[in-house]
């Protein structure tokens, strides 16, 4: 009996798929105590951009839509490279304006996000779903900053036919660099209205869904 047990121990950790353990340098937490995080929507490669220019009540050039390139910057007319990534909009609207006001007097500028649905990448960043799951790659943040895990799995073609629902895990990298690790059972959200499982998702956050050992 006492072996029996024994070969128990060993083998309960690979029958469970190793959720026993967090990976190296990351700390496995419940969900109350994953920390959140802050989404600020910021220009970095990808994203596009609608600005126009107009001075003493002339256009110096029409709204056009820019898209910030791989250098981190965009490039205008009459002000040529314009370094943005990290901005927010605002603070990139503030940088044209003083570099307009070199040649204009009063400059005023307009500048905001292109909206999602024409393409791009999205300012309020992104997640990345793996494993078992329809089409696994990055997930964007919408607008309204309200991605769950349950939506970003969908999104990613949803859950695969010998996918683990209940072990699905997601990873958060902190501000100081330390990771957090939380298992999520997201079957118990439609059979036990457990929302708690449904994790508002934070930019850079990782999902993997595993496959089921029976």
């Amino acid at each position: 009996m006492l072996r029996l047990k024994a070969i128990a121990l060993i083998l309960l950790p690979l029958l469970a798929g190793c959720e026993l353990f967090a990976p190296e340098g990351t700390t496995r937490v419940g969900v109350s105590e994953l920390k959140p995080g802050v989404i600020v929507p910021q220009l970095r490669p990808g994203v596009k951009v609608r600005i126009s220019v107009s001075a003493s009540g002339q256009p110096v050039f029409e709204e056009s839509v820019k898209e910030v390139s791989a250098e981190g910057d965009i490039v205008l007319p009459f002000v040529d490279s314009v370094k943005c990534e990290g901005m927010t909009i605002e603070a990139f609207r503030k940088a044209l304006v003083e570099r307009y006001a070199e040649f204009y007097i009063d400059p005023q500028v307009a500048a905001d996000y292109e909206p999602m649905n024409a393409g791009g990448t999205s300012p309020y960043g992104s997640v990345v779903v793996s494993g078992s799951v329809g089409a696994p790659g990055i997930v964007s943040i919408p607008p309204t900053r309200d991605l769950t895990v349950f939506q970003a799995i969908q999104l990613a073609g949803g859950i695969g036919p010998w996918a683990n629902a209940g072990a699905v895990r997601l990873t958060r990298e902190q501000a100081d660099g330390t990771r957090q690790q939380v298992l999520l059972d997201l079957e118990s959200i439609g059979e036990r209205g457990a929302t708690e499982n449904n994790v508002l998702l934070m930019p850079g956050d990782v999902i993997y869904v595993p496959e089921s050992n029976w």
